[in-house]
């Protein structure tokens, strides 16, 4: 496995999110960074050698320090339901 990403604080990197694929967990990435909570990936490194984009060998885990883990959770749980949400007001449908 191999891992990228900012350094993770004090505390053990713990897996709050596990993303379908690379493009995913950039999103995620992303959004849990920009509320002050550092993260790692962790994917399978055949992965990016072959370039998988589906299937069990895409995945990639999304790490943030354990003393973080349950605000990482609530912002993720959060966004979720604001996108759900989103889906059922929309006029389109």
């Amino acid at each position: 496995m191999t891992t990228t990403g900012s350094d993770v604080q004090a505390g053990q990197p713990v897996e709050v999110y596990r993303a379908a694929n690379e493009m995913e967990a950039q999103v995620i990435k992303s959004f849990l960074e920009s509320n002050g909570i550092p993260v790692m990936l962790q994917h399978e490194a055949i992965s990016n050698v072959i370039g998988f984009s589906a299937g069990p060998l895409a995945e990639v885990g999304v790490l943030v320090p354990e003393p973080l883990a349950e605000k990482a959770i609530e912002l993720l749980e959060s966004s979720e339901d604001d996108d759900e949400e989103d889906e059922d007001s929309d006029p389109d449908q």
